[in-house]
């Protein structure tokens, strides 16, 4: 009997709160865009195609008339980080990443409008999806990863940013927000090491070793919708 007491007040406690509290449960979901940089001493090329297209979702707790509220935000889409430069090109790793994110929110009221200011912490996960060449000629070149050394997969993160929501949406169950977000990930220095060939126009083979380490930075941009579940303040009691 005793191991079923844990859980059956967990699930009364929850009734409970449900039923008396006018706290709010607010989901979004969107699309972004950003443009991250790494920066270290391997790469000193700043536009290699790294744009990057992703979706994302929220789930916050969204108390009424509050001003600060947490939110966990979940993203994914498809970037690229430089690798190793040569010449004009460079060598860049196409990934699949999935940032989390868990923010706290501070709210602005204006007449007519709301801005949120944000920042929290969270890690990115990098999936691997494939090395080629960017730059003068690129598509000419054929990369190839050779073998790697202590990679890893996911990183430590934080962020800062500002939302915007504007006009009659303001305080409304659904409303629409635009975002800036700045993004940093701290690729761990002596991992994440990678032997790279390249073969080249005229025969020419060359074999490189690199570490995927440094400071990413990453600004970016995105619309999202949110729509709020109001739970209004009763007085039953279980």
């Amino acid at each position: 009997m005793r191991k079923y007491l844990l859980p059956i007040t967990a699930v009364i406690c929850a009734l409970f709160l449900t039923a008396n509290c006018s706290a709010q449960l607010e989901v979004s979901s969107g699309l972004e865009v950003s443009y991250p940089e790494l920066v270290n001493s391997n790469n000193t090329k700043l536009n290699y195609g790294q744009i990057t297209f992703g979706v994302r979702a929220g789930v916050a707790y969204k108390p009424h008339d509050t001003q600060f509220f947490p939110i966990l935000n979940v993203s994914f889409g498809r970037t690229r980080l430089p690798i190793k430069q040569f010449g004009e090109n460079v060598a860049v790793l196409n990934f699949n990443y999935l940032n989390v994110m868990l923010n706290e929110n501070y709210v602005i009221t204006m007449p007519r409008s709301e801005v949120y200011i944000y920042g929290g912490v969270g890690f990115s996960y990098l999936m691997n999806q494939g090395i080629q060449v960017a730059g003068r000629y690129g598509e000419t070149m054929h990369a190839s990863i050779d073998s790697t050394k202590n990679v890893n997969n996911v990183f430590p993160a934080m962020n800062i940013g500002f939302e915007y929501n504007y006009g009659e949406s303001a305080g409304k169950d659904l409303y629409i927000t635009m975002g800036i977000n700045f993004q940093y990930i701290l690729l761990l220095a002596d991992r994440n090491t990678y032997y790279v060939s390249v073969a080249a126009p005229g025969n020419n083979y060359y074999k490189y070793q690199s570490n995927l380490s440094g400071n990413v930075i990453s600004p970016g941009f995105y619309l999202a919708i949110h729509y709020v579940f109001r739970k209004k303040k009763s007085s039953f009691y279980l």
